[in-house]
């Protein structure tokens, strides 16, 4: 039986971007849309749908992936640390009523994780904890084909666990988090509280790192260390048989690569090591992972 054909749309801080595919993950076409500057949920969501719409006949079902914090069942986006001005976004019911198709709704890195586990280089794991490394941290969990999302959707924020007690604020207003030191708005943060410059980019913070500025290497170290333990603490508590990173910093995997696989492995037990896989993704795109979640609710 085929599974016919489904929309993944990609809410970022930047951009909307929707895509449609077919099972096998192929992208058959995309429109994206920027985001406005000034947001409320009206302009928002008429944006969402126009850059929706023409896709549409052809599906069979919309899969929706942004940021957090999010209720999944109602298909509401609670917040938006990057997005301000959106506040209690109704995104299913919307375009439910739009389009009458079904809509699922979950936070973007669970969709990465679903892709992940779908279309991935690991997809033969039985059960992978998947990071997406980029403006902030994000994690999800799938275990058998299915994602673990925590009660009404909100699990597995790796990126808010404590990498340093009363550390850097972090972009959700607490002191210490992961991504305050590993993450594109970590790296751009730390770099001006060092040195008073402001960067703009991870590319730009990675390319100084590549030129061995001394601010910027021990920048990523540090940020690598912490990643690490957060990974250490997610290993333990999961137990997975794979953990894989995605999204953007990915690029520069070869600058932070062997230090995090190192720590990470030197002090989880033992016991571990011998079957636990480590490694980047397919980086997949955004859309994919959402799409995932509509193929996903098929298998399941």
């Amino acid at each position: 039986m085929s599974l016919g054909l489904a929309i993944g749309v990609d809410i970022g801080g930047g951009s909307i971007r929707a895509s449609l595919f077919d099972e096998s993950g192929k992208e058959l076409k995309s429109h994206v849309s920027p985001t406005p500057e000034n947001l409320n949920n009206e302009s928002f969501l008429k944006i969402l749908k126009d850059t929706i719409r023409p896709l549409v006949p052809e599906a069979k079902g919309i899969g929706v992936g942004s940021p957090g914090p999010l209720n999944n069942e109602r298909g509401v986006l609670i917040a938006s640390a990057n997005m301000k001005g959106l506040e209690n976004l109704p995104i299913k019911e919307s375009l439910t009523k739009e389009f009458s198709l079904p809509v699922w709704y979950e936070n973007d890195a669970n969709c990465a994780a679903l892709g992940e586990a779908y279309f991935g280089f690991y997809k033969e794991a039985e059960s992978k904890l998947i990071l997406t490394l980029g403006t902030g941290v994000g994690g999800g969990f799938v275990d058998k084909g299915i994602l673990y999302s925590g009660y009404l959707g909100n699990g597995i924020e790796i990126g808010h666990t404590t990498a340093v007690i009363g550390g850097a604020l972090c972009g959700c207003g607490v002191k210490g988090c992961v991504e305050s030191y590993f993450s594109t708005r970590g790296f751009i943060n730390r770099y001006m509280e060092k040195t008073s410059i402001k960067l703009n980019s991870a590319e730009e913070f990675f390319q100084l790192v590549f030129k061995k500025d001394p601010v910027a290497e021990e920048i990523l170290h540090f940020g690598t260390l912490a990643l690490a333990h957060a990974v250490r603490n997610a290993i333990h508590l999961l137990n997975p048989e794979a953990v894989v990173f995605v999204g953007g910093i990915t690029k520069s995997y070869d600058l932070f690569g062997k230090t995090l696989e190192s720590e990470i492995r030197s002090t989880i037990f033992p016991v571990l090591n011998g079957r636990l896989k480590i490694g980047v993704g397919g980086s997949l795109s955004g859309t994919l992972g959402a799409a995932s979640l509509v193929f996903s609710k098929e298998k399941v």
